[in-house]
């Protein structure tokens, strides 16, 4: 489909002029209207729309200045050049100064130099149009973003409300063993997790979890992680299946869950069941790091085994260890969050740290959050979450 010919408005009083100019563009390949005063030439801009204006300054009436002021005020994106012998430089400075985009001299004795100037002003105009129109495209894709944003901001705030109301209750006693947690995030949705359950009367459940990544997509992976645990402590009350007390078995069963949901995704985990009339834990461990510290009430030693992530292998293999709780045990878990904010700079130093706070202070949530210096604002490098566990009685 061909584009329609360039438009063009010649205003001048001699016809003559009009004539020649007009067959001159009309043999160029341009469309040509012919105004001969300039109230003509206004009415014709305003029901014709040309794409470029010819304009003679000296005209009765009203003259190529008066229709320059009301051309480019009423549309300032049109190209109007001015043809004019009279009054030399001074007459094409004023025109200049208000809005002409070029000036060519009568008598025009080299038709190419008007055809040049057309030719000059039509790009200049096309390139104007189309800086506007991307500008106008930009500002559009700008509101959109910003409307996007909203929506994300508003989304991320709902699943952040989400996200901790599946936390657990902190502080929580079950029989004789109190559970407290703190989760610190780097962005506004956390990749840690951390939960504690009573699974039946005999046996406590817990575990502390850390997502590869941060925002939207750990976050989501912690809330499939909820989900999965409750699936199998609902198998375990009804008595189908008993699972959720083999700590192995709960982490081969959700390893083959996230590798199988091919999100790109994997967690380091730690899963614990107490047996409490027993006093005694067993666990597995899914790659986690920090390994957990036991706290004997003397001294302080990590629970060290060294395994694979969860969902990063279909491969991988996972232990059960037992060990018996001391009467004034207390075992502290932390994400490895942590060792980014720690001051030591060597990882033997920065456990030797932890375990050496651990045998020292006195151990509750509030002092651990205080002698880790995650008591105070600022931007954290990772997620960072804490969970401790007392044994009361």
């Amino acid at each position: 489909m061909s584009l329609p010919p360039t438009r063009i408005l010649t205003i001048d009083d001699e016809q003559m002029v009009r004539e020649v100019l007009a067959a001159y563009l009309e043999d160029s390949g341009f469309e040509v209207i012919q105004a001969g005063d300039g109230q003509t030439g206004i009415e014709l801009i305003r029901q014709e729309q040309p794409d470029l204006v010819l304009c003679d300054l000296r005209m009765p009436g009203m003259d190529g200045l008066q229709v320059l002021a009301i051309v480019t005020r009423e549309f300032p994106d049109l190209p109007i050049l001015v043809v004019s012998g009279m009054g030399g430089m001074s007459d094409a400075i004023q025109a200049l100064k208000l809005g002409a985009w070029d000036y060519v001299t009568k008598p025009i004795e080299d038709m190419a130099v008007l055809e040049h100037a057309v030719d000059h002003a039509l790009e200049r105009a096309r390139l104007r149009r189309e800086n506007r129109e991307h500008r106008e495209h930009l500002e559009t894709i700008n509101e959109q973003l910003r409307q996007t944003v909203r929506r994300l901001q508003e989304d991320e705030a709902a699943a952040r409300r989400i996200q901790f109301q599946l936390l657990p209750e902190n502080n929580k006693q079950y029989r004789h063993y109190r559970f407290s947690r703190h989760l610190l995030t780097s962005q506004y949705l956390s990749g840690d997790f951390v939960d504690y359950f009573a699974i039946d009367g005999d046996h406590l459940g817990f575990y502390i979890a850390d997502v590869s990544g941060h925002g939207v997509s750990s976050a989501f992976v912690t809330v499939m992680l909820k989900s999965y645990i409750g699936r199998y402590r609902e198998l375990h009350r009804q008595n189908r299946d008993k699972g959720i007390l083999n700590p192995a078995e709960t982490l081969s069963r959700l390893n083959r869950e996230i590798f199988g949901c091919h999100m790109d995704k994997y967690l380091t985990m730690f899963y614990g069941v107490i047996d409490w009339p027993n006093n005694q834990l067993r666990y597995s461990s899914g790659g986690q790091f920090p390994f957990p510290i036991l706290f004997d009430g003397e001294q302080a030693h990590y629970l060290s085994k060294k395994s694979l992530p969860i969902g990063l292998f279909d491969f991988a293999n996972y232990q059960t260890e037992a060990i018996s709780l001391p009467l004034h045990s207390a075992m502290v878990l932390i994400s490895d969050g942590i060792l980014e904010t720690l001051p030591q700079t060597s990882l033997r130093d920065k456990q030797a740290f932890l375990l050496n706070l651990i045998s020292s202070v006195n151990l509750n949530i509030e002092n651990l959050i205080q002698e880790l210096g995650l008591d105070q604002t600022g931007l954290l490098p990772d997620d960072v979450t804490l969970l401790l566990i007392e044994r009361t009685d």
